[in-house]
């Protein structure tokens, strides 16, 4: 029984320890389970949860990567002629850490890409130096030639650290042609200003990477991998400008500034009345969007040198200097931003006598007056309801007028009275329905509305009514847009029709698939078909009859209206208004059925020229020697009257070795006279020459066996000549006249400028173009 009972005991002592081994064991499973569980929810969270940030960074741990830029889209004119284009060019950069591994001889190095690049080498060497960077670029932009030699360099040297990084250049083959209008890219290739910004998003395109992989150390591993994303080219954009029209418009404006003195430069635009296309948009003077940064005015650059000279008398770091330099930066800066302006759409200004297009319409339209209305104009008068006496522009008054003769006069007594019988509510709302408190809605950036008056302005007779609405009647004491009025005048004559103007007509992308495509748009109605056919009418006679003569151009019938307007809010530095002007001119051509509209304004042009300054002699003929140069370009027939024949050009043909009769012919079918010279039956020489260019209605001399002479002769001044002086002149030298500008045969027309400078020597027979201007008082 003993025995059993120590067994029993030990057995269950044995147990009992058993039990507690296991509990043991039981615990020190769960303590150990715990003490990882941090380090499983650890592994979780950095091999699940984060995943993604983890192996990006590992992935750039040992990684390059190097964006790709995307080929900026090209620019076209509505002739696939090119703007704008990218070019491929290349920068340069040092990885200061990857030369100072390689234990590249830093000296050797800098004076090296020195010589290449064209830079300090004590510069090269401070950006090798900074190790701190892994990138320091040194040259931006440069040519497949430097690179090559850059590249040649690194091979023959074996040097890591030196990169090249392809990139896009922007190139403007025009020039300053259109700059405005086409904008400009930046440093980082982003489009700023013009069809460059608006059109950013569709010409900069998609860039692409290449990765590639580094080692400890920081060095390109070669061969070990690399992964490529192409970028996507940026679209193509097609404009509705013409490189020749705006050439056109460009060099008519410069001739005009130089003849003028114009002081602050001028600005133009040529569009399509029946669609809003936009032909030409220019803004003088200009810049070059290939060195955008330059200011290209010499006066302004001039001013700028002496306020730099100014500050670098003062000792560096002093007050003066500081204040010096500020001043030298805001003035650049100015002086930037000023030449990049497009005047045509973001500066109002006062439109003057132009404006009496839309008032005249408007009335017509209305009722309100009819082509029988009868005016009195005696020079001034007091209105009733307006505290200052009005004056027309010519002192003695035009007597008695009807509706006709006051557009041809451009008479403010009358369009008062006109804008009178309207009423202000009507004059207003027809204004509003002409586009003139909106914005055109041009697809371009930077576009402003102008300002006009308040409603209650000119609708209000015992506020300043009268006053407002009789001197907005001729286009004064309000601001608008060289855009908006174009866009108004259209409406006046292509039927009545309010278009949105536009500058893209077509987004096209690297396949050739269009992306976007603009067509015209009308907006609304503002006049009826019938007043518009009046309107053309009565804009014809201005240019025959009335102010703007010096705007007819043999051959086309063009209409229009001049404008002379002051600049009422603009003053000197002793707070006296500025006797500054604006003259203008708005032409539309053909009148039977217009087609094209064109303005010309010219700011400030200077008292010292002598020349009456005002848009009828200035700006008139400037807007018609663009008609003549783009006309005929844009397929506009010429048809001449027995007046105007003196003005049709006829290039000669070659009629040596005709007969006598073959050759008087060809003449007759010309509107030209032949004369012989000999007594054989062919010709045998001419005068002039053929392929020579003379007027209609010239003598062609025949040579029937004599020889012709070999004379020449100097070409005279005609400056200041009437017609029949000038062909006085010409005629007894032998000489050729082709009468440009206006063929009126009055006193005060006279030439004002020549085809060929006087004195120079010409053989007889030679055609000289002459321009007629009338410099009397004309507004």
């Amino acid at each position: 029984m003993g025995k059993k009972k120590a067994r029993k005991q030990q057995f269950q002592r044995v147990r009992g320890d058993a039990g507690q081994h296991r509990r043991i064991l039981a615990l020190m499973a769960v303590l150990g389970i715990l003490a990882f569980v941090p380090t499983v929810l650890r592994l979780y969270q950095l091999m699940v949860t984060e995943h993604e940030y983890y192996s990006g960074l590992a992935l750039r741990n040992q990684t390059r990567s190097t964006n790709v830029t995307a080929h900026r889209g090209t620019i076209y004119d509505c002739n696939m002629d090119i703007l704008a284009c990218s070019r491929t060019v290349e920068n340069v950069y040092l990885d200061p850490h990857e030369l100072k591994q390689s234990k590249a001889d830093i000296p050797a190095v800098a004076e090296s890409l020195a010589r290449i690049l064209d830079l300090d080498a004590a510069w090269i060497r401070e950006q090798a130096a900074d190790t701190s960077m892994r990138y320091k670029q040194v040259a931006a932009g440069v040519d497949a030639q430097t690179g090559a030699q850059i590249r040649a360099y690194i091979n023959e040297n074996d040097i890591s650290g030196i990169h090249l990084e392809p990139n896009s250049q922007r190139y403007y083959p025009y020039g300053s042609l259109a700059a405005q209008v086409i904008g400009f890219t930046n440093a980082s290739n982003q489009g700023s200003e013009g069809v460059e910004a608006a059109y950013d998003s569709f010409l900069s395109g998609t860039a692409g990477k290449v990765i590639t992989t580094k080692g400890n150390n920081e060095m390109d591993m070669p061969f070990s991998y690399e992964r490529y994303a192409a970028s996507i080219p940026g679209c193509d954009v097609i404009l509705t400008l013409d490189a020749t029209v705006q050439q056109c418009l460009e060099k008519q404006m410069s001739v005009a500034i130089d003849r003028y003195a114009v002081q602050n430069g001028a600005f133009g635009l040529v569009m399509e009345v029946k669609t809003g296309k936009i032909l030409a948009m220019a803004t003088l003077g200009s810049y070059d969007p290939n060195d955008y940064l330059t200011i290209a005015d010499p006066e302004a650059l001039a001013e700028l040198e002496s306020l730099k000279e100014r500050y670098l008398s003062f000792p560096e770091g002093s007050e003066a200097y500081q204040e010096g330099m500020d001043a030298y930066k805001h003035a650049v800066t100015d002086a930037r931003l000023k030449q990049w302006r497009n005047r045509v759409l973001s500066d109002g200004y006062e439109p003057g006598s132009t404006f009496k297009v839309l008032t005249m319409a408007a009335a017509l339209d209305s009722g309100a007056i009819d082509l029988q209305t009868d005016f009195y104009c005696k020079g001034a008068e007091q209105i009733p309801g307006r505290s200052q006496l009005l004056h027309c522009w010519r002192s003695a008054g035009h007597g008695a007028e009807k509706t006709a003769q006051a557009l041809q006069n451009s008479c403010n007594i009358a369009f008062a009275h006109i804008a009178l019988k309207m009423g202000g509510e009507t004059f207003y709302d027809y204004i509003q329905r002409f586009g003139i408190m909106e914005k055109t809605g041009v697809d371009l950036s930077g576009e402003s509305k102008g300002i006009f008056f308040d409603k209650a302005l000119v609708t209000d007779t015992d506020k300043w009514g009268t006053a407002s609405l009789t001197s907005g009647s001729f286009g004064q004491t309000f601001k608008i847009t060289p855009l908006q009025l174009v866009r108004a005048i259209s409406a006046v004559v292509n039927g009545g029709y309010l278009m949105e103007p536009y500058i893209v007509s077509e987004v096209i992308d690297a396949d050739g698939k269009t992306v976007l495509a603009q067509e015209p748009t009308v907006v609304r109605q503002v006049i009826s078909q019938e007043t518009s056919r009046t309107m053309c009418s009565l804009l014809e006679t201005v240019v025959t009859e009335g102010t703007a003569k010096n705007a007819s151009v043999a051959g086309f019938s063009i209409g229009g209206k001049t404008g002379t307007s002051e600049k009422i809010d603009v003053f000197d530095e002793n707070g006296q208004r500025v006797l500054d002007k604006i003259v203008s001119f708005v032409g539309i051509a053909p009148m039977d059925d217009p087609e094209y509209i064109v303005l010309v304004a010219l700011d400030t042009p200077s008292r010292e020229t002598g020349i009456y300054i005002s848009g009828g002699v200035m700006a008139a003929p400037t807007v018609g020697a663009v008609m003549a140069d783009i006309l005929p370009y844009l397929g506009v027939a010429q048809q001449f009257s027995q007046e105007d024949v003196a003005g049709k050009s006829v290039v000669l043909p070659d009629m040596t070795g005709m007969t006598v009769q073959e050759a008087q012919a060809i003449l007759k079918e010309q509107g030209l006279l032949g004369m012989t010279v000999g007594q054989e039956q062919t010709v045998t020489a001419q005068i002039p020459a053929a392929g020579e260019t003379v007027p209609g209605g010239s003598e062609v001399l025949l040579y029937l066996g004599e020889d012709p002479p070999q004379e020449m002769v100097a070409v005279p001044d005609f400056s200041g000549m009437d017609r029949a002086q000038a062909s006085d002149a010409a005629g007894a030298l032998g000489l050729y006249i082709l009468v440009a500008g206006n063929t009126s045969l009055e006193k005060t027309v006279t030439v004002a400028s020549q085809s060929i400078a006087a004195g120079t020597q010409v053989p007889v027979g030679t055609t000289i173009r002459l321009e007629f201007i009338d410099t009397k008082t004309v507004r």
